[in-house]
């Protein structure tokens, strides 16, 4: 019992914020097409809406090339709807950018190029809501190894790509997963939550 406890005091419990992954892949298991191609993915309001997805983050931790195209400042008044607000709302999240190489990136994302696993733990100790990790295959594997992913969110889109760029490596070691919760949208997009099952006691 705590001294808190006996002086009929509550102590607040320090509860660190969830990192989420979260990626477009298709039924083959590709985020890329040929060439970086993207256009295979269902870009809609329902797959990415603020009001949604987006509003269970106010921080991405980005990879390189990944901020360098969804995390970037720029104009939106051309954009279809769907996308516009999805940029508009990613342009207002506390965004960090984890490169061993880059020292600076255009707009307003922080590197993050050394400490990685002692960064990742001080941000998450801050308040907030949860952070979204936002990446290709090496950004994954990077917090996958050391252990720094609560969630997996892979939204996959009905498409058979056959080449590409693959988000998981051939040659990785297991990790099994425990099914958190699955949507079927009207567009054949499938949602799909997961949670690492050796963090299946925590809320």
């Amino acid at each position: 019992m705590t001294a808190g406890a006996c002086a009929g005091k509550s102590i607040p419990l320090t509860v660190m914020r969830k990192v989420i992954f979260e990626s477009s892949v298709s039924v083959d298991g590709f985020i890329e097409g040929p060439d970086g191609a993207l256009d295979w993915w269902k870009f809609d309001k329902e797959v990415f809406s603020s009001a949604g997805f987006i509003s269970k983050f106010d921080t991405v931790f980005f990879g390189r090339r990944a901020y360098e195209r969804f995390g970037v400042p720029r104009q939106t008044a051309r954009l279809p709807a769907a996308q516009r607000e999805f940029h508009e709302a990613v342009s207002h999240m506390r965004k960090y950018v984890f490169s061993r190489v880059y020292k600076h990136v255009a707009g307003n994302g922080m590197v993050v190029s050394e400490n990685l696993e002692e960064e990742v733990k001080r941000i998450r100790e801050e308040e907030g809501k949860s952070i979204w990790l936002c990446g290709g295959a090496d950004i994954l594997k990077t917090f996958a190894g050391l252990d720094l992913i609560d969630e997996y969110m892979l939204t996959v889109h009905p498409v058979l790509l056959r080449a590409g760029k693959p988000l998981f490596e051939r040659k990785s070691t297991p990790l099994n997963l425990q099914l958190l919760s699955k949507h079927v949208l009207r567009s054949g997009v499938v949602k799909l939550r997961y949670r690492p099952r050796r963090r299946q006691n925590n809320p």
